[in-house]
């Protein structure tokens, strides 16, 4: 079986949403991934909670007959959170919060991941997160993130997201190799070392957003690319972040 992924972070309402949530859904046609991880996805007050936010919108635009949202941060003027874009039916859904440490200044948001099991031939398990702002706020989340996924038992595990680290920092080298079992980093695995800079899309110098998948053997990664970094003449992009696609094989058992 053989599935394609993609993750995105796609910056909330910044930067004229309305031109830019038609670049994302042109991105996602033209990719036409099987599952989609969004980060910073958007409701407002004024929005009812079921239908009217901004991965409801995506889903519609881009022709994704599934999807679920879960906000992880609720503000008086928003809340914020992650969703699961998919063409085969959500199964079954899960979350883990990461509540917000009030005496950690960098910790300013509450976070989340959210496990999602999707009906695609053998049952496919798809987790999407977006970690903190704050170094030990990740490295607590990595290790809760890490035990929570094995409560759902030993079937193979595909994480994305936005994990506001490199891949040499403390958070990702634990998923890497302290992990048990350990992640593997689908760009790593099919690029090597070099590039994969997802931050800021406009002059990317950072490699922030991932696809990793648990166990490491579960997968061959056929392919891995950066998409998102086309601009529109006037410099518009379809958000701050480059996405990232991967297609990847699951190993016959």
């Amino acid at each position: 079986m053989v599935v394609k992924v993609m993750t995105l972070n796609i910056a909330g309402f910044q930067s004229n949403w309305e031109r830019r949530k038609c670049l994302i859904a042109q991105l996602l046609r033209q990719e036409h991934p099987d599952i989609v991880g969004l980060q910073e996805v958007c409701l407002l007050p004024s929005m009812p909670l079921v239908g009217q936010h901004q991965a409801a919108e995506l889903a519609r635009l881009a022709g994704f007959p599934f999807w679920h949202f879960a906000p992880a941060d609720r503000r008086p003027h928003r809340a914020i959170g992650q969703a699961v874009l998919s063409r085969y039916p959500i199964m079954a859904v899960d979350l883990l919060p990461f509540p917000r440490d009030p005496n950690d200044p960098k910790d300013t948001e509450d976070r989340l991941a959210m496990w999602v099991r999707i009906g695609m031939g053998r049952c496919v398990e798809f987790c999407v997160t977006h970690l903190s702002l704050s170094p030990r706020a990740r490295e607590r989340s990595v290790r809760q993130l890490a035990e929570w996924l094995q409560r759902f038992g030993s079937a193979p595990k595909i994480v994305v997201g936005d994990l506001n680290d490199v891949p040499s920092s403390l958070p990702l080298q634990f998923l890497l190799r302290n992990a048990q079992p350990p992640f593997a980093d689908a760009w790593q695995l099919f690029k090597g070392n070099e590039g994969g800079f997802t931050f800021p899309s406009h002059a990317p110098r950072l490699r922030i957003d991932y696809v990793l998948f648990t166990p490491p053997e579960a997968f061959v990664v056929e392919d891995v690319r950066l998409v998102g970094d086309v601009a529109t003449v006037d410099g518009l992009r379809p958000s701050d972040h480059l996405g990232v696609v991967a297609t990847l094989r699951l190993r016959a058992t």
